[in-house]
C-alpha cells in the first residue's frame, strides 16, 4: 500500500501519545507452530509472520520482516546457519585476507534468498493494509565485516584504507540494488542495521558507515520510501554522523543512554530505542519489564519524535508476557498524559 512516509512520520511527532516499534518478529513463531527457519525462507511466511505480530499486539506502528542478518552475506556466498533458537546467523566469512577484495564480485541481486524478503513485502500488502511495510538489509561495513571479518576491517581503517574503500564501494553497490528491490516490491521503507559500525570512532562512523549510508539514502529516499538506520553499538559521540546520513530515523541499541542522544537529533527525525534485548525483554520478569518501559518512557518526555522501541532485536525465547508487560506499560503512560 502506497503511503506518504513523510506525513506518517509528523503525524507521529504531533501525536499526544508515544508510539512505538519494537523490533519484533521471531517471539510469536511459537504460538504459530512454525520453526525459525521456516519463518525465513518463504515469502508467505514472512507475511504471515508479520501479520501475527500486528494481530497479537496492534499498537505496532508498523510491520518488519524480521532482522535476518544473513542474508546479504548469503548472497555473496556465505553458508548460514539455521537454529530453532535464534536468528540465521553466518558460518565463516567469505574473505580471507584484502587481497580477495580486488576479485570479489558483486553478485546477481536475485541470488540466495533475497527474493524471499523482497516478495514478502509484496504479500505482505496483501494482508496489511493499514500501516507501513519495512524490509531489512545490512549497512556497508557491518556487510563489509561479514564478508572479511570484523577484527581485519578494523585494521583497514587504520592501515589499508584503500582496500576497505574498495570493499565498501562493492557493498554499497549491492545494498543500493538491494534497496531498489524493496522499492518496487511495494515496501514503505527499509530497517538498515548497521551495528558493527557501533565499533568505530566518530570519525571512523563517517569515513566507512555514514558517508556510504548517504548514498544509499540519495538513491531511494523520498516522502513514500522511509529508511531508518540501527547501530546497537555505543553510539553517543557519533549521533551527528548518522543524522547525517540523511535517514528520516534513526534507531538505538541499549548500549547508548538515551537522555544523551535526544538532544542531539534533529527534531524532525524519528528516534527509536532502546530497551535491552537481553536483560529487560528475555531475562527479565514481566513486572521489570513494565517497570524500565516506563522509566524509559518519563525519561523520553521532552522529545516528541521518540518512537518506543526495543534495542535490538528480539529472541524467539522473548515470552509473550514480557512483551505485552512492555505494551501495558506504555498504553499506562500514554492514558496518564
Amino acid at each position: 500500500m502506497k503511503i506518504n512516509m513523510q506525513e506518517w512520520a509528523e503525524e507521529i511527532i504531533a501525536a499526544k501519545d508515544v508510539r512505538n516499534l519494537p523490533v519484533l518478529y521471531f517471539p510469536v513463531l511459537k504460538d504459530m507452530g512454525m520453526s525459525v527457519p521456516d519463518s525465513v525462507k518463504t515469502p508467505e511466511n514472512i507475511a504471515k509472520v508479520m501479520k501475527e505480530v500486528l494481530d497479537k499486539y496492534p499498537d505496532t506502528i508498523a510491520a518488519i520482516t524480521g532482522m535476518d542478518l544473513t542474508i546479504d552475506a548469503e548472497a555473496f556466498g556465505i553458508e548460514v546457519n539455521y537454529s530453532e533458537k535464534q536468528a540465521p546467523n553466518i558460518v565463516d566469512h567469505l574473505l580471507k585476507d584484502k587481497n580477495g577484495i580486488e576479485e570479489l564480485t558483486v553478485p546477481d541481486i536475485h541470488s540466495g534468498r533475497v527474493d524471499v524478503f523482497t516478495k514478502a513485502c509484496t504479500e505482505g500488502a496483501k494482508l496489511i493494509t493499514d500501516r507501513p511495510i519495512l524490509g531489512g538489509m545490512l549497512g556497508p561495513f557491518s556487510l563489509a565485516a561479514n564478508l572479511l571479518d570484523i577484527n581485519k576491517c578494523l585494521k583497514l581503517t587504520i592501515k589499508g584504507t584503500d582496500s576497505l574503500h574498495k570493499l565498501l564501494e562493492k557493498c554499497t553497490d549491492w545494498l543500493i540494488k538491494r534497496a531498489k528491490e524493496y522499492k518496487e516490491a511495494g515496501a514503505n521503507g527499509i530497517l538498515i542495521a548497521e551495528p558493527t559500525a557501533g565499533l568505530l570512532s566518530p570519525q571512523g562512523c563517517e569515513d566507512f558507515s555514514s558517508s556510504y549510508i548517504k548514498r544509499i539514502v540519495e538513491a531511494v529516499q523520498d516522502d513514500y520510501f522511509f529508511l531508518i538506520l540501527h547501530d546497537c553499538g555505543q553510539v553517543e559521540n557519533s549521533v551527528k554522523s548518522m543524522c547525517g546520513t540523511g535517514c528520516k530515523g534513526l534507531h538505538f541499541g541499549n548500549g547508548v543512554d538515551m537522555k544523551n542522544v535526544m538532544p542531539q537529533v534533529d527534531p524532525g527525525i524519528l528516534a527509536f530505542g532502546n530497551l535491552d534485548p537481553s536483560t529487560v525483554f528475555f531475562m527479565g520478569t514481566p513486572e521489570e519489564v513494565y517497570d524500565k518501559t516506563k522509566a524509559l518512557l518519563e525519561a523520553m518526555k521532552p522529545y516528541p519524535n521518540f518512537v518506543l522501541s526495543s534495542g535490538c532485536d528480539l529472541a524467539p525465547t522473548v515470552t509473550k508476557e514480557n512483551i505485552k508487560a512492555y505494551y501495558k506499560a506504555c498504553r499506562d503512560f500514554n492514558s496518564t498524559e
